[in-house]
């Protein structure tokens, strides 16, 4: 199939999936360096979309009538993957539009989200219908968003109807300008999905505040082990190690290391769930989620696992008594029953494997989790 791109965890997106806390004013914004163009179309289906099977739920729904706001470098609507469904959206830097994509990553994270079928690719979105509302918030691979920037994007987005907004950096507090952005999020029900904090380096203050009006999410890989080392604050996990995805200007696709992919995949999960439950509350649709996970942890949230890993085909078909009359979130649901369908044939994917071999200098920094890895493995092991 060709040499495919791979970006590693600090690759050339750095910036919002693993950037540090918000600063409070942008910083000096450097002359950024473009993703080259993707040109390798992988067809065979990835390991991630094997895990999730996303197949099962598209006769039930493929995210239609659902805008999911992307804050991040942009997405670049041309792609084949996402064209038509990508609007103009809004360049909070510079008031301009956003469906470019010089750096590459809101393309990546776009399309885990949405990119639709086609022909001879195994790659699709986990929602192939739902919409997509650009809202550029970094043009530099080498600083977080600030502050400001990310504030008047939530704000942009809930003010312009998404139903879900997907944040590739850490949200662990808020100040004057993120916390009424957040607020006005939550009044307009839109679920916000951020990317866990991706250090062990440090101890990271979480605002409880904030951890009550976002849904963190943390990766992992295809053996189970933690990407980066995920830390608290963390409520689901989701595939986020050599995943692919699309890259920009261009019909291939690239593959990439990270939790702000793993909340990519929450966020697709999440306009699945709101585009066949349209009557559910952001923070119902929240509690979904974690309601039907793949509970890894004995006892959740765990501090590492959160309530474990996501579970498409549940999240999506489970019936919850929580969801009669009071709001779900407001009420303690214990995991639902439900089959497990089979999963899909994976002898043709050896993406993880080529790409690999094909790294050079960047290195996929993972942490093997004892409790989680062979929890993971079994999961795996039962559904085939």
């Amino acid at each position: 199939m060709g040499h495919v791109t791979r970006w590693g965890r600090l690759g050339p997106v750095a910036v919002l999936a693993f950037a540090g806390l918000l600063t409070p004013a942008g910083p000096a914004v450097a002359a950024p360096d473009c993703a080259p163009a993707a040109r390798t179309v992988v067809p065979d289906l990835p390991w991630a979309q094997q895990w999730l099977r996303p197949q099962r739920i598209w006769p039930l729904t493929r995210g239609e009538g659902v805008t999911v706001a992307v804050l991040d470098s942009g997405v670049d609507g041309q792609v084949r993957q996402l064209r038509g469904r990508v609007e103009p959206g809004l360049d909070t830097l510079t008031g301009g539009r956003a469906d470019t994509d010089c750096l590459g990553h809101g393309t990546f994270v776009a399309g885990i989200v949405a990119a639709g079928e086609q022909p001879g690719v195994g790659f699709t979105g986990l929602a192939p219908q739902a919409r997509v509302l650009p809202l550029r918030v970094t043009a530099d691979n080498e600083h977080p968003p600030s502050e400001a920037a990310l504030a008047a994007a939530i704000r942009v987005a809930a003010q312009r109807g998404a139903r879900v907004i997907v944040v590739g950096t850490p949200v662990v507090r808020a100040g004057a300008q993120l916390r009424p952005a957040l607020e006005e999020a939550e009044a307009k029900d839109a679920l916000v999905v951020v990317a866990s904090w991706g250090s062990t380096q440090q101890e990271v203050p979480v605002d409880p505040w904030v951890a009550g009006r976002v849904l963190s999410v943390g990766g992992f890989d295809r053996e189970g082990g933690l990407v980066s080392g995920t830390a608290a604050p963390v409520d689901l996990m989701a595939p986020g190690a050599a995943v692919l995805s699309l890259g920009p200007r261009g019909s291939g696709h690239v593959v990439a290391d990270g939790n702000g992919y793993a909340a990519a995949y929450v966020a697709g999960a999440a306009a699945l769930v709101r585009a066949h439950h349209p009557r559910l509350t952001a923070a119902q649709v929240k509690q979904r989620l974690l309601a039907t996970s793949d509970r890894v942890p004995r006892e959740v949230p765990d501090p590492q696992l959160g309530h474990g890993a996501l579970d498409l085909y549940a999240a999506v078909t489970a019936v919850l008594p929580a969801e009669r009359g009071a709001a779900a979130a407001a009420v303690p649901v214990p995991p639902a029953v439900v089959a497990r369908p089979q999963p899909v044939d994976d002898r043709a994917f050896r993406v993880a494997t080529v790409v690999a071999a094909a790294a050079g200098g960047l290195t996929l920094v993972m942490v093997s989790v004892t409790l989680a890895a062979p929890r993971i493995r079994r999961r795996r092991a039962r559904a085939r």
